[in-house]
């Protein structure tokens, strides 16, 4: 599956783009929603009709223009007959809404923040790790726009990104204006299918245009209003990388990323270090809050666990305390 337009889903098979349906069938028993990355089996219903040959340049009538809209192209029509069982799904969990599988049968989740414009937020990283290590997705971290960043400000990115990387979480810097790591990013890519995650206006579609040449997929500027990045992408998309041995797949922006499937005493699995500090707890069902003889709040203390990282912890922590039991009790139904 590589794309999902409207109630059709464009599937690629034998060295061509199928536009398909999904029986009414399979939907009901499955009860589940198609997802960028799923892999199916299909039956081709209809092939498209032979093409009339091109009128000769400035033959066009007035309005006659070819659309390049996706809707529009001459596709071989087909329906899903079945979808195969998923190798792995990163799952956004969201509040009272339906459950949204971002990608399937991803390897390695890229994701991406801009160290400015739109401002920098570690917190919604730590939450797309949490998710990652929930889902046993390798998550791998880019900071891109590093040359919006003055030398004192690189020098605490570059702290950041040692926080990270000595937690054991690959990351990368780079600058997608100014081609700056992007062949790190490209090597990364190779031998496996990722996906490229962030909120909008981090420069995901910018990085993919400059790592698959003649990509060219749309991209906008940050809201002077509000510093929020605008939505160029708005459907995720599997991409073939030019060098034949891996996929991408690119995603609409996220401003957020919900984890309402979590119980409070879950979150420490996602905080690698902390997990690993609190099995020196005094009691097993520690929150690392204000419990007595607590070995995250020493290891805090003593600067092995970075403070940010903490914050973010019991921030998502006191998040899922506040809610209501019985939308914990439903979450997880």
């Amino acid at each position: 599956m590589i794309k999902v337009v409207g109630g059709k889903s464009l599937v690629a098979s034998e060295g061509r783009v199928v536009r398909c349906d999904l029986r009414a069938r399979i939907h009901r028993k499955l009860g589940k929603r198609l997802a960028v990355g799923d892999e199916v089996e299909l039956l081709i219903t209809e092939e498209p009709a032979p093409q009339e040959p091109s009128e000769a340049p400035g033959d066009e009538a007035p309005g006659d223009e070819a659309s390049d809209e996706e809707g529009d192209e001459q596709l071989p029509e087909g329906v899903i007959e079945k979808i195969l069982p998923r190798r792995s799904a990163l799952r956004r969990v969201r509040d009272f809404k339906r459950d949204q599988i971002v990608c399937a049968n991803v390897d390695r989740v890229f994701v991406v923040t801009a160290v400015l414009d739109p401002p920098y937020k570690r917190n919604f990283i730590d939450r797309v790790i949490v998710g990652c290590e929930r889902d046993g997705l390798e998550p791998f971290l880019v900071f891109n726009k590093v040359d919006l960043a003055d030398d004192a400000y690189a020098e605490l990115i570059a702290a950041d990104v040692r926080v990270y990387t000595e937690i054991g979480y690959p990351a990368l810097c780079v600058s997608a204006s100014a081609g700056f790591g992007t062949d790190q990013l490209a090597e990364a890519f190779r031998g496996r299918i990722s996906a490229v995650v962030g909120p909008s206006g981090v420069g995901k579609s910018t990085l993919l245009n400059e790592i698959c040449p003649g990509l060219n997929l749309r991209t906008g500027a940050v809201s002077e209003h509000d510093g929020r990045g605008r939505h160029t992408t708005t459907a995720a998309e599997l991409i073939p990388l030019p060098s034949g041995d891996g996929y991408v797949v690119d995603t609409p922006g996220l401003r957020g990323f919900g984890l309402w499937d979590l119980a409070p005493g879950d979150v420490a699995r996602g905080f690698r270090e902390i997990s690993e500090v609190a099995a020196g707890c005094k009691f097993r069902n520690c929150l690392h809050k204000s419990e007595p003889s607590c070995a995250v709040r020493l290891a805090l203390e003593e600067g092995e666990v970075d403070e940010e990282r903490f914050e973010s912890y019991l921030r998502l922590v006191e998040e899922l305390e506040s809610a209501p039991e019985h939308r914990q009790a439903s979450r997880r139904r």
